[in-house]
């Protein structure tokens, strides 16, 4: 039961996130016959996929092993290892014949030394007709939120005879611990900002 718990709490904010959007989305478009079909009849699942920019990130960090001072060897990959992966569900809802908008989610992820936080996807698609045979389409979504955030180890030195702060995957190498700590992996959500320009002739 209590294994469950977190992917349980996980659906419920994944409802409450898209009840917002809709309401949001609702209140923004005019209440006249040409909306009257409703959000979701023009509401179509764009994307779902585990996993993210951020999350292989992570897993690049993951890579190597060394050796503490007592001979113990350490593994990364144990602490850039996900309890839960990120998963981004992306959704698009046609506001006219040639545009859309794209909206979705990211649920973020945890591990022992980093965090993902959560995040909004946010986008627009736009198609146009040049002629009978020529196509114009643009779409680009960037993410609101969705911070990769490396967390630092505390070790015993004992050259400074003290537990101080230290990047873990710099605990071994020769810079001071503090210098370590500006390595440490921080990056913002928007690093997954995407455009596309595509011009199609049919033949």
């Amino acid at each position: 039961m209590n294994a469950r718990m977190p992917a349980i709490k996980r659906f419920h904010h994944l409802q409450s996130w898209v009840g917002l959007i809709l309401l949001v989305l609702q209140g923004l478009i005019p209440a006249t016959a040409a909306w009257g079909q409703g959000l979701w009849e023009r509401t179509s699942l764009l994307d779902l996929r585990a996993g993210s920019v951020r999350s292989d990130l992570a897993r690049d960090l993951s890579a190597g092993r060394y050796a503490l001072e007592d001979g113990t060897m350490v593994d990364l990959f144990d602490w850039y290892r996900p309890r839960v992966t990120d998963l981004n569900i992306l959704f698009l809802t046609e506001l006219e014949p040639s545009f859309a908008l794209i909206w979705g989610i990211s649920t973020g992820e945890t591990g022992q030394k980093y965090r993902i936080d959560p995040g909004l996807w946010l986008g627009v698609f736009y198609r146009a007709e040049l002629a009978e045979n020529q196509v114009l389409t643009f779409a680009a979504r960037t993410l609101l939120g969705g911070a990769m955030q490396e967390r630092p180890c505390v070790a015993f030195y004992t050259i400074l005879d003290a537990f101080t702060q230290v990047n873990c995957r710099l605990a071994a190498s020769t810079l001071p611990p503090q210098d370590t700590l500006q390595f440490l992996v921080n990056e913002p959500g928007s690093i997954e900002t995407t455009f596309s320009l595509r011009y199609e002739i049919r033949f």
